[in-house]
């Protein structure tokens, strides 16, 4: 995607709102630049005016306030720039949410014992290059207090409560929000490996590459014992490709469930083989009475057959609506999925980034407010970085105003350090860097230190403006 949009404040992610007041839209504009200002700070230090926080907690606080109304300006804006884009991904992925304390009304059950909470289920848009352009929507909910006793399989399966409508869900509300503006392919985990949803998808139109989990026969007729199985058909299906990429480290997770699911990995180069091959899956015993006896697909297989002593072996099988039919195509699904890494990068942004669950506010409706909030933050974040990351060597006017690059040239001419006379993104984007507060032994920038600086940027935009308006009324008076 060509960068075409300049970098803003948060607030104006929120410039189409309708609260109802004029104060309201105007309380949360700066609310939004503050977060964004210091975003790993408590609100105490962000708003360090007694007035400045009173009056964020009565905004997250208000009962006259939805967290969609706040959600769905934002989510105009990314419809707008995946408009733009084309073609897009919409990654699906769900998160707990916990907080400490007693007593927050409207908290429930999570994982966490020890913490109530919410999950959240989101939709992040990217473009296909894996630009972050923002969510289209979030649904929280709360579990319930655990059952006692063990519910059938088909008590399960027709409960018209369970949580796992909500990937069909997301796909059909996104979807609806982006028809006849970009073209969307929705991208999920293995949590998402559910026949009846790829069914539904099919029966829609929706286009999905999602990661299995289960493995299933190749032919309907149950009865027999030598069906082939998915898996092992796959393991020997036509090699098209092979590729070296980097594995990001994965640290331990305090839920030990979750680090026996995902173990300890160190950062590494690991070399790939990719097979990929059209089948057909049939549902296996139990499966609702509604579901096809079969269905085609397409199936990419992800695997490391090298891999190094005492680490777990990459392997990633896909499923796909997208063509296989050529190299060029079956590398396109796999990187279709290794975008999927990005909204756990948008989690970590909200979590750690933020410290969302640090905030002290006492209802679920004031947490949720403030997440809707805080999404806008961590979608900018995130953008900030990977402009940095993927757009070096464009010229800083690409994604910066004229004004704000002759801002940094002054500051940094300031500093002894002049940018050169024509700044590319990494140029400007280090300068953003220097002013939140970075050092160059430190490595690459965070999102943090990239918010920060820019918040600071836009301050003395102001000023340069500010000025600039007095020098030019009192030229035109002499």
């Amino acid at each position: 995607m060509t960068i075409e949009c300049l970098i803003s404040p948060v607030s104006e992610e929120f410039n189409d709102i309708d609260l109802g007041d004029s104060r309201r839209k105007a309380r949360l504009a700066r609310i939004a630049d503050k977060l964004a200002d210091s975003p790993d700070s408590s609100l105490p230090k962000t708003m360090a005016d007694p007035g400045q926080l009173e009056g964020t907690y009565r905004f997250f606080g208000n009962s006259q306030i939805e967290p969609e109304q706040v959600l769905d300006a934002h989510i105009g804006c990314t419809v707008r720039r995946a408009t733009e884009s084309g073609k897009v991904l919409v990654i699906h992925d769900t998160t707990e949410f916990g907080f400490g304390g007693e007593g927050r009304k409207g908290l429930r059950r999570i994982s966490d014992g020890k913490k109530k909470g919410f999950l959240s289920h989101f939709s992040l848009c990217v473009g296909i290059d894996g630009q972050p352009l923002g969510s289209l929507g979030h649904y929280s909910w709360g579990r319930e207090p655990e059952r006692k006793g063990h519910r059938s399989q088909q008590q399960s399966q027709y409960d018209p409560d369970r949580e796992s409508l909500r990937w069909a869900e997301a796909i059909h509300r996104t979807g609806e929000l982006l028809y006849n503006k970009a073209e969307a392919i929705h991208v999920a985990d293995r949590e998402s490996d559910c026949m009846e949803l790829m069914a539904e998808l099919i029966e829609h139109g929706h286009r999905f590459t999602f990661r299995l989990a289960h493995d299933r026969r190749l032919d309907p007729d149950r009865r027999r014992i030598d069906v082939p199985m998915l898996f092992e058909t796959l393991a020997t299906a036509p090699l098209w490709l092979e590729r070296e990429v980097a594995i990001s480290e994965r640290k331990a997770s305090q839920l030990k469930r979750m680090t026996k699911q995902f173990p300890v990995r160190k950062m590494r180069r690991a070399t790939l083989e990719v097979r990929a091959q059209p089948l057909q899956i049939s549902p296996g015993n139990g499966a609702p009475l509604h579901l096809p006896d079969e269905l085609y697909l397409n199936f990419v297989e992800v695997s490391e057959p090298n891999p190094p002593e005492g680490e777990e072996p990459i392997l990633w099988r896909l499923v796909t609506t997208e063509p296989i039919d050529t190299v060029e195509q079956v590398a396109a699904v796999v990187d279709m999925y290794r975008c999927r890494w990005i909204i756990e990068e948008f989690f970590k942004a909200i979590k750690s980034g933020c410290s969302y669950q640090e905030l002290q506010l006492e209802t679920a409706h004031a947490l949720l407010v403030a997440l809707s909030v805080y999404v806008a933050v961590a979608w900018r974040m995130l953008l900030m970085r990977w402009l940095d990351r993927h757009k070096p060597n464009e010229p800083a006017t690409a994604v910066l105003s004229t004004t704000q690059v002759q801002v940094l040239k002054a500051v940094r001419q300031k500093d002894r350090k002049p940018l050169p006379s024509t700044p590319s993104v990494h140029d400007a984007f280090m300068a953003i860097a220097a002013i939140g507060g970075h050092l160059t032994q430190n490595g690459p920038p965070g999102w943090m230190i990239l918010s920060r600086g820019f918040a600071k940027l836009i301050t003395m935009e102001i000023g340069w403006v500010a000025a600039s308006e007095v020098y030019i009324k009192r030229s035109d008076q002499s």
